[in-house]
């Protein structure tokens, strides 16, 4: 399970460390790399691999032809997923477009979120957390709706 954030610097090329408290978790025994998509939120989400491509699977045999939504969905995250590559330093380049879908500069906070992590801008992540401080009584009472 993914927990907790780690901010990391991004170069000129557009390379980011992969934190070494989630690599292990995020790329699989046998494989380098990882699955990174556009969020529906203004950031990215990683998975790994074989995580995503269940998810994967299961989106294309519900999204019917005819349905507008699914196709939408489909079209939304797979399309939007490139396969990452850690390289011998533990970075990952993140392309063009995602840099561009999640608005990030010059440093990304990756943030552990369960069954994947999110990667923000640090100014969005921050705008974003502080919407949580605006009404916390109401976070409070969905979580107990949920059980938790």
């Amino acid at each position: 399970m993914f927990h907790g954030q780690v901010r990391t610097s991004v170069d000129h090329k557009g390379r980011t460390s992969v934190p070494s408290n989630f690599r292990s978790e995020l790329t699989d025994t046998d494989e380098r790399g990882f699955a990174v998509a556009q969020s529906l939120d203004p950031c990215l989400v990683a998975y790994p691999t074989a995580r995503w491509r269940d998810f994967g699977q299961r989106l294309a045999a519900m999204a019917a032809e005819h349905d507008p939504a699914a196709r939408m969905a489909r079209r939304w995250y797979l399309g939007g997923t490139f396969a990452l590559a850690v390289d011998g330093q533990g970075r990952v380049l993140l392309p063009p477009a995602l840099r561009a879908w999640a608005g990030v500069g010059k440093e990304v906070v990756w943030v552990g979120v369960g069954d994947h992590l999110e990667i923000w801008d640090p100014e969005r992540f921050s705008e974003v957390q502080r919407t949580v401080l605006t009404d916390p009584a109401a976070v409070a009472k969905a979580l107990a709706e949920k059980g938790l």
